[in-house]
């Protein structure tokens, strides 16, 4: 039942609906008031409100629990009310899941309104006994009757007044309620003596008076009409309405009798009725904190003393609580005493220290009844925080604002259980940041209808006495539990400690000695002290860290007090004597010890006063007390480096600060603090004059990064990997902050989003063969990695493992059991790493991530925020909220109420001052500490702003009564989604539809790119109204083809000798010359657009930009006015734009929220929430195609091909472009296919529509990866769905007759040769290509098809071996890139996510290219290999710190990990250290937390080789075994790409030493490791048979292999093939390392000793090798040492049967081995 259905015509009848009319008809005459009358009580007591109010709190859908909730509870007891209504009675109160009725009557007819009311309760049983509710709670009703004589009593001022009801019979009907049970009815036993029994039908209760009823014998005959009439017979109404039940609700104005109820209703229920908002909006889940208030009288008073008592009371909980912004919801009579319900953290009084500001009130209103009310017994109180269902509950004419949870009920249940004191929950104590002295546990105890209620405290305020030491920091840093991302932070620590500790040596004060970390709640500041007081101490210094709150500032020196007190060592000292002997034990010098009375007033000790300091007056004494504080400080800094570390420092008492002041001019102490950013700490003149001094530095915590993200929740959860959507999920939910992403994991596992599954480890381990006398390792500890090195937080990372028992993270996660899927245990403890982690984080199969709601935790944190707020500054919040995180002053404007312009410039200034809005046009920078700004300054940096600019690049942005910022965003996103949350449906939806039709409007391209469409065609595809279409194809009508399509269709079968015209002067000299003109062009053209006579800056990319201000806003405007199909549109186009932008994990949000629509339009549900249910929605099929294509671009790009493959193929089937999925099918598809390209040869085409264009194009970039995919997983079936796909692709191409499509797919043909070994098809579409790309035109388009066959012939040359060309090729790429990449200075490289990037011409230059981010990176990161093969070392590194750049800037952690696997290369070939070993090391242990390089499995298997391989070589077993079973691992998921080849050829290098190990130590399993050997150089040859690059490599390591097994005249002829294809190559490393070899294993000088073992413990740095001949380098080499000749026989090792039969070619003569080697490599 809806409350706010009813119409009412007059506020007076919204008001009334609060209040009984038992108050609404009295007359009050003077306060306290009471007055005498008989009446009969009626209890309803409803069961399973606490079990709904829980499931609904942990509901998983986003505004789905507060609605769903307030719409079962008023159903529920909106048919309870309406029943006691219809019968006449009155409803006094609803007492949380309870309600209290009455019918007040004379004494004579008492037995009739009994009988009345027990047929009232007879229909709520039969009507209402047992409801089912949707989330499988049961609601069930219990009933206590009573009557006799009863009191009211009003009591209050005039601001605010309660009623309550007092008498016999309210304790006797709580009496009676308490013996029922559901669905039964009691009569109290006063009841039962009035009521008329001949009437009633009963049974006894054994030993009690009350009975119970069974049913009513006839109908009651008391007149309920004429009794409701009777009711203020004396106000005026509106004429009566069908349907009425109470006549209040037809209340005429009356200013009177509406000022009198203003009274009685509490005040945040006022302010929505004077502003005519429905109640609904008021009903919410909500962080609250909860304090009963009981009152326990001697039972002696009168009604005149009890009334007396209760005002009194009232008036002093009521003062005590507002003050501490909290409210008295209501007052009742309970358990012979009176109860008063006070909230904190009510909408408009949240506050971050609620909970503190509500025990403190608590123990305020305490004292003050026992100190006033003399005729008490007892105070009780009890306090719990946490969720709670507040709202208004009731029925449309009756209703009042309650709370209802598990919270309130152990708020009641404490106080009844725990007379006497004030006691709270652990969730109390924790969020109130109290001193622990403040608490003292008390025994647990059992609690009716509380399970598991935690530990229980007592709140004992400040106790002097034991107010000494006790503040230490309370967050630890845990062993195993490294500080993450954090490391410019513990730069400046280190760098600072190292200064400190040169200059104490040194006598001087030249260093900084006060560092301040500033950061908002949330941002990590008390883990980052608490891990610089572990490195402190863990470097031998004395550490004093402390936690401060809120309440130390009003105890002047206080801080410093706790300072000394643990420099001394008092903390554990609990009497005068055990402080005054700490002190002398710390204090021994004769002048020191004189004036230890100055201490007696600090340290609560009791030394006799001295002479002197008795003549002092209080100035004097004061300041001699500062003078001593100072010597003595000084003191201890001179025994000992001293570091303080203060967190929360902006609760310093001044007097403290004061004295810090002095104390960093005169001791040698370090002081590390955190504080609040100074828009919300306000902080005091000392604090800012500590922040200005010049030995000061203050940094500003910035979010963390989201590969961060990503490993503190690995860490939290003790896992190695977090699923994609989980990832996904804490980096867009928390933004950055550790708090948020804490929390976010505590409600996914809560909810049973998330759960931990055992992990099933199948791979074999092949150690136990290959290392028989090593030992199993622990899995990532120093001893593994092979060095102490730090983590970015400053520590050695161990991952933690699960231990046996539940500990920390169950205390903290809370408790929750997970049913899908199986095998999900419960979160368990981290503190003790084990070997691996032995669980794996999994979802629920039903998890939709984007429906979950904000935790109400950090909903608390946001609502304080905003209540601190003026309404002006609200609603420009909530405003600004609607439109998005990142928004424009235009559109804040256009939606904002009128008359509010005048106010916005000033509202806006006011909002930038408190940290709420700053300036969106610089971006934001995570992971990295800045200095933090002045106090409150206000920064712009928009372009157009025309104020002055200040020293730091920044203007202001507002000058002159004029706003010149343009673009703005929110600081924190959960201000931003709270405030949102605070409109009403229909005002949102309002809103939502003026933005999205202001942005429909606005431009959707970038003006330097251009893109009308991140999807080519997508408006076309779909019909989209309004949105923005691309320019008509320049080729309209029937075309006839150009020579270029001729040349370039029909290339399929040619074979042999078959010819193929080519075009005159197509060389390759030719092609290089025009290519290098046209990069000259575009250089040159890039160059007068710098130095443009305008003298503007270069216009940069403004796509970022169009995503954050356009593209995602209109998402969200569009979803909140429920259109499905234009929210679907730009879900797709954003998701895209994300892609191109290079945002993996954004762009993985999008589409999982398109394909959440499209399951719940398959399941027949809405789209989403706000959805019109009755409006039918389909999806056409080109934008599912889109949904997947880019799904699988998403996954190739973080190495996840198989989820890749399935992707493609099922947007494929979108497309009506199914594959085959049997052999025969593919076989007679590919004959069909062939036919096809070689009718379209010679077939005139129409130029398509848009639309079929835009499926076309799809269907190519489909095909495109799915061509490559199948390469990589070089099966059979798989290479014939290759050559399926490719044919597939080109027909395509033909089909959309545009010769940039074609020339594409030709292209792409061309690479697909290379890698099928066809060298002769490979070598006439080189020059074909080539030639035709002479004769294409200038411009971007020809450009871009230039870059991608550069691209793709430095590919194809690396695989041929052709080191030289594939160089020049990738230095011609580089050029391009730069010329084509995105143009912001952050990003050297682009990406075209295989779609039309240029509208203007309509050529989709990269239509099935992988993006060219990682194409260029990619071959970046391959292309030092040529390099280093040719010794070109300088050029390999000038490369190499190309690629480190990209990584640093652009944020892509795979670009860093193939700078640092280039590093390895260096180390392990060249001879030097581009980058130390230690340092790459430290960056593959770091990367274990990072899914991003761990699903990279090239890269990861190249790095793990690397490792493996060095290891190998230094003969570290125990290390070497660790990595290589990671390698054995992972080799079989790497890719057959050229990227996984060099990581391949250092497995088998490791894998040849390790069987020269085997052989050194007869290993008695040499045949079984011989053939494993043998069998990783055919898996390798099957994977990588057309990448020749490092063929000569692994013909050395065969060599060596064969030479190891006794067969030297195979070894001879291998390495003489080596040889022999590497001065073909020219490869020159491996040239010299040949020659080397064969040196030492048949030449006639004896075998020098390998030295290079002291080489790599001694490699030189680069600077130290550019001054290095080649030849001095090359004597570091590693050089394969033969078996030395003591080794025993070992069983007979055979050769391959290839292998044997290529030397028996050899010894038949050289044409018998040509015809062999041929054959073996067909």
């Amino acid at each position: 039942m809806d409350i706010n259905n009813s119409k009412r015509s007059h506020k007076i009848t919204s008001i009334a609906s609060h209040v009984p009319d038992l108050v609404v008809y009295s007359t009050i005459k003077q306060l306290p008031y009471a007055e005498n009358f008989q009446g009969v009580l009626l209890f309803a007591d409803v069961s399973g409100f606490t079990n709904l109010t829980e499931k609904f709190s942990q509901s998983c859908k986003k505004g789905y629990g507060a609605d769903e909730l307030t719409r079962t509870l008023n159903s529920y007891i909106g048919d309870i009310v309406s029943h006691i209504l219809d019968a006449g009675g009155d409803i006094l109160n609803y007492a949380g899941d309870a309600i209290l009725a009455l019918w007040a009557v004379e004494l004579q007819r008492l037995s009739d309104v009994i009988s009345l009311a027990v047929k009232c309760s007879l229909v709520i049983q039969d009507k209402c006994g047992v409801r089912k509710t949707g989330v499988g709670c049961q609601l069930r009703v219990k009933i206590g009757i009573s009557a006799g004589k009863l009191s009211k009593v009003i009591v209050g001022d005039d601001v605010s007044q309660y009623f309550v009801v007092i008498g016999r019979a309210v304790d006797e009907v709580r009496l009676a309620e308490g013996l029922a049970v559901a669905s039964s009815i009691i009569l109290s036993p006063n009841a039962w003596e009035l009521c008329n029994r001949d009437d009633l039908l009963v049974d006894k209760i054994e030993n009690e008076r009350a009975v119970r009823v069974r049913y009513l014998k006839r109908d009651p005959k008391f007149p309920v009409e004429e009794y409701k009439a009777s009711m203020g017979a004396d106000l005026q109404y509106e004429g009566p309405t069908e349907g009425c039940v109470r006549n209040a609700c037809r209340l005429l104005p009356n200013p009177e009798l509406e000022s009198c109820l203003r009274k009685y209703v509490i005040e945040t229920v006022l302010q929505k009725i004077d502003a005519n908002q429905p109640l609904e909006y008021l009903s919410e889940m909500r962080p609250a904190t909860i304090v009963f208030v009981n009152l326990q009288f001697q039972g002696r008073e009168s009604d005149t003393e009890l009334c007396s008592a209760i005002q009194l009371a009232a008036l002093g909980i009521a003062r005590q609580v507002t003050k501490r912004h909290g409210r008295v919801n209501k007052v009742f009579m309970f358990d012979k005493g009176c109860t008063y319900l006070c909230l904190f953290g009510l909408p408009g009084d949240k506050r971050e220290d609620e909970s503190a500001q509500a025990l403190q009130a608590a123990y305020g209103l305490y004292q003050l009844c026992l100190q006033k009310l003399g005729c008490l017994r007892t105070v009780s109180v009890g306090v719990t925080t946490g969720p709670v269902f507040c709202g208004v509950v009731g029925h449309p004419v009756r209703h009042e604002y309650t709370v209802i949870g598990r919270k309130v009920n152990l708020a009641a249940r404490l106080m009844m259980y725990y007379p006497g004191v004030v006691t709270c929950d652990q969730e109390t104590c924790h969020y109130s940041k109290l001193p622990q002295m403040y608490f003292s546990k008390l025994p647990e105890k059992p609690m009716k209808g509380v399970e598991h209620p935690g530990p229980v405290y007592q709140f004992v305020a400040r106790r002097d006495q034991m107010n000494v030491g006790k503040a230490a920091i309370s967050m630890l840093r845990g062993e195993g539990y490294p500080l993450l991302g954090r490391s410019p932070e513990m730069e400046v620590y280190s760098s600072t400690v190292s200064s400190y500790l040169e200059a104490r040596s040194a006598g001087h004060m030249d260093y900084t000695n006060i560092v301040i970390f500033e950061g908002a709640a949330g941002y990590g500041k008390s883990r980052l002290l608490a891990e610089i007081a572990y490195r402190a101490t863990k470097e031998g210094m004395r550490v004093v860290s402390l936690e401060l709150s809120k309440v130390d500032l009003k105890e002047s020196c206080y801080t410093l007090r706790l300072l000394l007190a643990r420099l001394l060592g008092m903390q554990d000292c609990k009497s005068y004597a055990a402080r005054e002997r700490a002190i002398l034990d710390h204090i021994t010098e004769p002048h020191m010890r004189h004036n230890l009375c100055l201490l007696n007033s600090i340290l609560l000790v009791k030394f006799p006063v001295s002479r002197a300091v008795s003549y002092m007056d209080h100035k004097e004494k004061h300041r001699e007390t500062a003078n001593y504080f100072i010597k003595l400080l000084c003191q201890f800094a001179e025994q000992q480096p001293c570091v303080f570390v203060l967190d929360e420092a902006h609760y310093v008492d001044c007097a403290s600060w004061s004295l810090l002041l002095q104390l960093q001019l005169q001791a040698h102490v370090l002081l590390f603090m955190s504080m609040l950013p100074s828009s919300q700490a306000r902080p005091s003149s000392p604090l800012a004059s500590l922040v200005s001094l010049p030995r000061s530095r203050c940094l500003r915590l910035a979010p963390l990064q989201p590969f961060v993200i990503t490993q503190m929740a690995c860490q939290m959860l003790g896992v190695d990997m977090i699923p994609s959507q989980v990832e996904v999920f804490l980096v867009e939910r928390s933004h950055g902050v550790p708090f948020y992403c804490e929390e976010l994991l505590r409600s996914l596992y809560q909810s049973q989003m998330i759960g931990l599954r055992r992990r099933e480890d199948t791979q074999d381990d092949p150690c136990p063969l290959l290392f028989p006398s090593v030992g199993t390792l622990r899995s990532q500890t120093s001893s593994v990695w092979g060095h102490a090195h730090t983590t970015p937080g400053g520590h050695a990372h161990t991952t933690p493992g699960v231990a046996e028992s539940i500990s920390r993270i169950e205390k903290t996660f809370g408790h929750a059991v997970m049913k899908k899927p199986s095998r999900i245990r419960k979160m368990t403890c981290l503190d003790k790493p084990q070997k691996k982690p032995q669980y794996v984080c999994c979802v629920r199969e039903d998890a939709k991530f984007h429906e979950f709601p904000i935790p109400l935790t950090l909903k608390g944190i946001a609502l304080a925020h905003l209540d601190h707020l003026r309404p002006t500054e609200q609603m420009v919040v909530k405003c600004a909220a609607i439109i998005g995180h990142t928004f424009t002053t235009h559109i804040l404007k256009s939606i904002m109420p009128e008359g509010s312009e005048a106010t916005l410039g000033a509202s806006l200034a006011l909002l930038f001052q408190s940290g709420t809005l700053e300036c969106g046009s610089q971006p934001r920078q995570r992971g990295q500490a800045g200095e933090a700004g002045r106090w409150g300054a206000l920064s712009c940096f928009c372009e157009h702003n025309n104020q002055d600019v200040n020293t730091e690049g920044a203007r202001m942005p507002f000058g002159g009564g004029v706003w010149c910022c343009q673009v703005m965003r929110f600081c924190t996103v959960l201000v931003k989604d709270t405030a949102c949350e605070l409109w009403l449906r229909e005002q949102k939806k309002d809103l939502h539809a003026r933005c999205a039709h202001y942005l429909q409007q606005r431009p959707h391209s970038c003006p330097s790119c251009r893109h009308a469409h991140f999807i080519y065609g997508h408006g076309a595809a779909v019909g989209v109204a309004g949105a923005q279409d691309e320019p008509s194809p320049p080729q309209q009508g029937a075309a006839r083809p150009t020579r270029l399509l001729h040349n370039l269709q029909g290339l399929d079968g040619i074979r042999g000798n078959q010819v193929q015209p080519l075009i005159p002067d197509s060389t390759e000299k030719q092609f290089l010359a025009r290519l290098d003109s046209m990069l000259d062009e575009g250089s040159s053209r890039v160059e007068r657009m710098r130095r443009c006579s305008t003298g503007e800056r270069m216009r940069g990319c403004s796509c970022e930009q169009v995503v954050q201000c356009v593209l995602e806003p209109i998402i969200r405007h569009w979803a909140g006015v429920g259109d499905v199909s234009r929210t679907f549109y730009y879900l797709l186009e954003t998701a895209a734009a994300s892609i191109y932008l290079h945002d993996n994990l954004r762009a993985l949000s999008y589409l999982n929220e398109a394909k959440a629509i499209l399951d719940n339009l398959r399941c027949g549900l809405p789209a989403f929430e706000t959805a019109e249910p009755s409006v039918r929605v389909k999806i056409c099929s080109f934008e599912k195609a889109c949904v997947f294509r880019l799904s699988g671009e998403v996954l190739y790009s973080t190495g996840q091909i198989r989820e890749a493959e399935e992707m493609f193929v099922r947007a494929l089937k979108h497309l009506n472009r199914r594959l085959p999925r049997n052999r025969l099918a593919a076989v007679l598809k590919l004959t069909l296919e062939r036919l096809k390209s070689r009718c379209y040869a010679s077939t005139t085409f129409r130029t398509p529509g848009k639309k079929k264009q835009a499926r076309l194009r799809e269907q190519m970039s489909c095909l495109s990866y799915l061509w490559q995919i199948c390469c990589m997983r070089s099966s059979a079936n798989h290479t014939l769905h290759a050559s399926l796909a490719i044919a597939m692709e080109r027909n395509s191409a033909c089909l959309s007759s545009q010769e940039y499509k074609v020339l594409f797919s030709t292209i792409d043909y061309f690479l697909f040769c290379r890698l099928r070994g066809w060298e002769g098809e490979c070598s006439r579409l080189e020059r074909l290509l080539c030639g035709a790309c002479l004769e294409l035109p200038g411009g971007p388009e020809g450009l871009f098809i230039m870059s991608h066959l550069v691209h793709t012939l430095c590919i194809v040359k690396m695989c041929s071996g052709d080191l030289a060309g594939s160089i020049q090729y990738g230095y011609r790429a580089q050029r391009i890139s730069m010329l084509t990449c995105h143009p912001r200075e952050d990003r050297e490289v682009t990406s075209q996510s295989g779609e039309d990037r240029d509208v203007t011409s309509q050529s989709a230059v990269d239509v099935g290219v992988i993006s060219q981010s990682g194409v260029d990176m990619r071959v970046t990161a391959i292309l030092h290999t040529p390099l280093l093969f040719l010794q070109r070392y300088k050029e390999c590194v000038q490369l190499m710190q190309v690629l480190e750049e990209v990584g640093s800037r652009s944020g892509v952690s795979s670009a860093t990990g193939w700078f640092y696997s280039s590093c390895f290369h260096t180390l392990l070939y060249a001879g030097f250290s581009f980058r130390s070993f230690e340092r790459c090391c430290r960056f593959v242990e770091e990367s274990q937390s990072d899914p991003n390089l761990l699903l990279d499995h090239s890269l990861m298997c190249d790095l793990y080789s690397a490792l493996a391989l060095w290891y190998t070589r230094l003969c570290d077993w125990e290390r070497a075994r660790f990595f290589y079973t990671r390698v054995c691992a992972i080799v079989p998921q790497t890719p057959a790409s050229i990227q996984s080849t060099s990581g391949g050829a250092m497995f088998l290098e490791a894998s040849v030493l390790l069987f020269r190990k085997a052989m050194m130590e007869n290993n008695k399993h040499i045949l079984l490791i011989y053939h494993t050997t043998q069998k990783h150089f055919s898996e390798f040859h099957l994977k990588f048979s057309s990448v020749q690059m490092f063929t000569p490599r692994v013909l050395h390591l065969k060599a060596y292999l064969y030479l190891l097994a006794g067969h030297e005249a195979l070894a001879q002829l291998l390495l003489s093939r080596g040889l022999q294809l590497s001065q073909e190559q020219g490869n020159r490393l491996e040239q010299a390392w040949i020659t080397h070899s064969q040196a030492e294993w048949f030449g006639t000088s004896p075998t020098s000793p390998s030295t290079w073992r002291s080489s790599a413990l001694s490699m030189p740095s680069w600077e130290e090798a550019q001054t290095m001949t080649l030849e001095q380098l090359s004597s570091s080499h590693y050089s394969f040492q033969g078996l030395p000749s003591r080794t025993r026989p070992v069983p007979r090792l055979p050769p391959r049967p290839e292998d044997a039969i290529l030397l028996k070619a050899s010894q038949a003569g050289p044409e018998a081995l040509e015809l062999s080697t041929s054959q073996t490599k067909l």
